[in-house]
Parts: structure tokens; C-alpha cells; sequence
């Protein structure tokens, strides 16, 4: 195929949609935005108006091949990839029978519950990989059966974000083993769909979308679009699956010991496995990958960055009105405040469990907790305090997928913190592993790019594409220093105790007791 060849991912994320074309050699040719709100009908009930995702992959597309430097007859595919485990009901045309109900909703709890209780959570994750939490989609299923059973009725497809855009450019109704995998009822060893499970919770396999292999090519883009759009007749498009899957391969973690961090609103650690491996409790999950026939071990942390941004908008009104004057990032000024704080951040410790904590404690009623504050401490230290909380809550997650896999040489970090050089050198202190940024700050779409260029014939596999692409940021390589790295070994020590003492102590239920307790009085006041 020509050198000239170019493919256009779409990312449909979970506050906005990006359409990128990029070349084969992985540059960026052209690229388009467009932001979107869900709705939340509380803090943990959270639809999405899915015609948001249809309009802004639409328009993205469109904008991107607008602005595409050469001839859109050179556009040699289309990839989709998206946020995970968010779904949505539609009728035999794809188009949606109601809003979605997004990965982040946390409403089906006691449907979470009672799957505890009808197979237990063994069963799940030795099927699955994956743990019992209402942030996947077969707990939320389960409350539409409850709560709207005439909408399962009517439904034709229950779709992933990724695969609603797949049926919108092509009309197949098709998901990926990536998105599959997140659903809880995806066998993770077999690739298919699980019988029992489905059969147990009483889900009619037919309405769920037909697996394929990431990479798969899934049809021509429908006509009325090419036309639209002056893309070539047999433009193929091209199911890639889950944004942090693909963000594995875009950083390169093709092989053992290799290991990535994303950390935005929150951080995702995942690292490469030949083959499925399970963690005797579950703190970790195991998840297809990207690359076909691959697995990948994932740990998710909720809040990380956004508890740094939570700082920002409460306690740093004056830097953001002057980031505004200067026209300059807030970020930048609180950054070079940190910089005046030192490593431990002069004792304090933060517990980052702001929305409830993921792995590798899964405790829906943990809450962010500030430990050692005295009056000799400074802005500074809270805030170095807020990012080294962060890397600590990785370590944990690291240490328990090396015990599965193999030693982690290496951690490769992406991200909007990891434009902070500071934070990467916590990172690579803390885990005392050399840390290396990918220069691509999109480094999903850049896997999705991959994936899709072996699809269509630019590379022969996997390995060879990475090496061809994939660059890091020799400028912020960082390397752990060994003092520091021992005062933060014996700072994770008395983290995970902190920890335990509250968990041990029911402190976490009584406090969410004492919530619920001031939010009746507020109702009543």
C-alpha cells in the first residue's frame, strides 16, 4: 500500500469525541474535537444522550477530513475505539431506544449484590477476569430487567459506545473482544460470549452484538458518508474496542514486563500477559487486549488527576485568575509550587479515594483522607502530597501484577500529569523503575492507529509497527533515585496501614452512615 496511506481514528471518550487522521509513520495529518455532558441525575446516577456520540464522530470525521493536508482518497481506513462498559439499548436500525447509562453510574449496587450472592465472585472472575462492581455492565443490566423490563423488550442490540459508532459508519452490529470483556459476561479464556452466565442472569444472547477480534475489519463505510465526505468507495472501517487497551499498544506495551500508566481524571495501569492471570483476590482484573489473542492486567484508580484539579478549583482561585490573565495553564504556577515542597512532602500523606476506591481495595465507601497535617506545613506539601498519594495507590497496583506476570522493567506514562516532569520523577521514585513519557500525548488513537495499519497491510505485526512509530520523550526520561526511593518504600508502608487501620476499624461504613445521615438533614432543612 502507498506510503502515502493515512488512517482516521475516531475516540469517543467519556467528556468529549476525537477524530484523528494520522500517517502510517504515526504523525498527526489533522485532528478535530468536540465536547459533550452526560447527565447526572445525582453524583452516581449518570446517563448520556447517545445521538452526543453519533453528532460529535460525525462532525469530528468531518472537520478532520476538511482540514487533512492531501487527498482524502489517501485515507486508507477508519478505526473506532471508546470509553468501556457503558452501554446502550437500540432497535433493529441501531438507532437508541433511550439515554445510556455510563460506565461512571454507580445506581446498581444491590444488583452487584445479588451476583454475589447467585454465583459468587470466584465464579465471575475465573470466567470473566473480571471483579463483581457495579462499574460494569451486567450489574446495570440486571436494573434495567428490575426497573424497565418493557425497554429490554423492545431492544434489537445492547451496545457499547464503540460499537454504536461501528453500526452508525457501517450498519454492522458487532462489538470487540476489548469492549466485550468489560461486561461481565465475556468468557476471557474462550473469547465468546458465556453461556451460563448469560443463561443465569437470564440475558438473551441474541440481543447481545456478535465478538470479533480487535483489528477486525467489520465492513465499508456506508455510502451516504463516503459520498458526504469524498472518502474512496471501499473505504474499510476497522474495530479496535477500548480506549485504555488501545492505550497499551500506543505506549508500546507489546510484551512481557512492560507496563503503562495513563493518568488523567483518573490513572489506569495495565501491563502485557501472554496468557489470562488471575490474582487469588481479585484486586487486580484481567482483560483482553488490543493486540488479538493477547490479554492485558488492568488496575483502575478513579481519582488521581482530578483530585489535583479538585485543589485547583477550591484552593487556588488567585492562580487561575491569573493563568487566565497571562493566558498561561493554572497547572503551570501551582507545578512550580510543588517544586518548593521536598520529597514525603515534609510527612503528609493523602489517601486519594475521593470517589470511593478501585483496586486494589475495591471499597465503594473509601474517602480521600489527608494524614500527618501540622500548622509547620505549607500549600506546597499538600499539594506534592496530592500527587505522591497518586503514585503510591499505582505502586500497590504495580507490585501485585508483577507477582502475576514477571518483573516490570520499565513504566511508560502518558496523560495530561505526565506533562509534568516533577510527577514523572515521583513516579520513577516511588516505583523505583525508569519512567519514560510517549511523546504522542494521544496515545490511544496512536494504538488504535497500529492496530488498524496491520488490519490494512502497512505492517506485518505488532512488534514491527511499535518500533516503526512509537517514540518516547528522551528530554524526560527519568531515573529512581535511590534515597528517595527508600524514604517513599517506607512512606507506602505506613499508606497501606493507614489504610487498614480505618478499613479494620469500620471507619468507612460509619462515615458513609454519617453522609447519608447529613444528607436527609439537608433534604428536611
Amino acid at each position: 500500500m502507498s506510503d502515502t496511506a493515512s488512517i482516521a481514528c475516531i475516540d469517543a471518550g467519556t467528556t468529549g469525541c476525537r477524530t484523528i487522521i494520522f500517517s502510517r509513520q504515526g504523525n498527526i495529518l489533522s485532528q478535530a474535537y468536540q465536547e459533550y455532558s452526560s447527565i447526572f441525575h445525582s453524583p452516581t446516577w449518570i446517563d448520556h444522550d447517545p445521538a452526543t456520540w453519533i453528532q460529535a464522530a460525525h462532525q469530528t470525521l468531518q472537520q478532520a477530513v476538511a482540514q487533512f493536508p492531501g487527498n482524502p482518497g489517501d485515507i486508507a481506513a477508519i478505526c473506532v475505539i471508546s470509553q468501556r462498559a457503558t452501554f446502550i439499548a437500540v432497535d433493529h436500525h441501531g438507532a437508541p431506544l433511550e439515554h445510556a447509562i455510563l460506565w461512571q453510574d454507580k445506581r446498581a449496587t444491590s444488583q452487584a449484590d445479588s451476583i454475589r450472592r447467585a454465583v459468587g465472585p470466584e465464579v465471575i472472575y475465573q470466567k470473566t477476569g473480571l471483579r463483581i462492581d457495579p462499574y460494569f455492565s451486567l450489574p446495570k443490566l440486571l436494573w434495567l430487567q428490575e426497573h424497565k423490563p418493557q425497554l429490554l423488550k423492545k431492544t434489537y442490540k445492547l451496545l457499547t459506545v464503540h460499537d454504536l459508532l461501528i453500526n452508525y459508519l457501517t450498519g454492522a452490529f458487532i462489538t470487540d473482544w476489548t469492549q466485550a470483556s468489560r461486561t461481565m459476561l465475556f468468557n476471557l479464556t474462550r473469547f465468546e460470549w458465556d453461556e451460563e452466565l448469560c443463561e443465569q442472569f437470564e440475558i438473551p444472547e441474541k440481543i447481545l452484538p456478535q465478538p470479533v477480534a480487535p483489528g477486525t475489519i467489520v465492513g465499508a463505510l456506508k455510502k451516504n458518508l463516503q459520498t458526504e465526505l469524498n472518502l474512496r468507495s471501499d473505504l474499510p472501517v476497522v474495530a479496535v474496542g477500548g480506549d485504555q487497551q488501545a492505550a497499551a499498544v500506543g505506549l508500546g506495551v507489546v510484551a512481557p514486563g512492560l507496563l503503562c500508566v495513563n493518568t488523567g481524571t483518573g490513572s489506569f495501569i495495565l501491563a502485557h500477559a501472554e496468557r489470562p492471570a488471575f490474582d487469588e483476590q481479585q484486586r487486580v482484573v484481567c482483560t483482553a487486549s488490543a493486540i488479538a489473542g493477547k490479554w492485558l492486567l488492568e488496575a483502575s484508580i478513579f481519582t488521581s488527576g482530578s483530585v489535583y484539579r479538585w485543589f485547583r478549583d477550591n484552593f487556588a482561585m488567585f492562580e487561575c485568575k491569573t493563568a487566565r490573565e497571562l493566558q498561561v495553564d493554572a497547572y503551570d504556577l501551582l507545578n512550580s509550587e510543588i517544586a518548593r515542597s521536598t520529597v514525603g512532602a515534609n510527612g503528609i500523606m493523602l489517601m486519594p479515594h475521593f470517589a470511593g476506591s478501585a483496586a486494589p481495595y475495591w471499597n465503594p465507601n473509601a474517602v480521600g483522607v489527608f494524614f500527618g497535617l501540622t500548622l509547620g506545613h505549607n500549600r506546597a506539601d499538600v499539594m506534592r502530597a496530592i500527587l505522591e498519594g497518586v503514585c503510591f495507590e499505582i505502586e500497590k497496583n504495580i507490585r501485585i501484577i508483577e507477582t502475576l506476570t514477571q518483573p516490570i522493567t520499565q513504566v511508560r506514562v502518558s496523560g495530561g500529569a505526565a506533562r509534568f516532569p516533577l510527577f514523572n520523577q515521583m513516579q520513577a521514585d516511588v516505583y523505583g523503575k525508569i519512567v519514560l513519557r510517549g511523546i504522542s500525548e494521544q496515545s490511544s488513537a496512536l494504538g488504535a492507529m497500529l492496530v488498524t495499519a496491520i488490519a490494512i497491510g502497512l505492517y506485518p505485526d505488532i512488534t514491527t509497527a511499535a518500533e516503526a512509530v512509537i517514540a518516547f520523550d528522551a528530554h524526560n526520561r527519568k531515573i529512581p533515585d535511590e534515597r528517595a526511593h527508600q524514604i517513599y518504600t517506607t512512606m507506602l508502608t505506613l499508606h497501606d496501614e493507614l489504610y487498614a487501620a480505618l478499613s479494620a476499624g469500620n471507619i468507612y461504613a460509619k462515615a458513609a452512615a454519617l453522609r447519608e445521615l447529613l444528607q436527609n438533614h439537608q433534604k428536611l432543612a
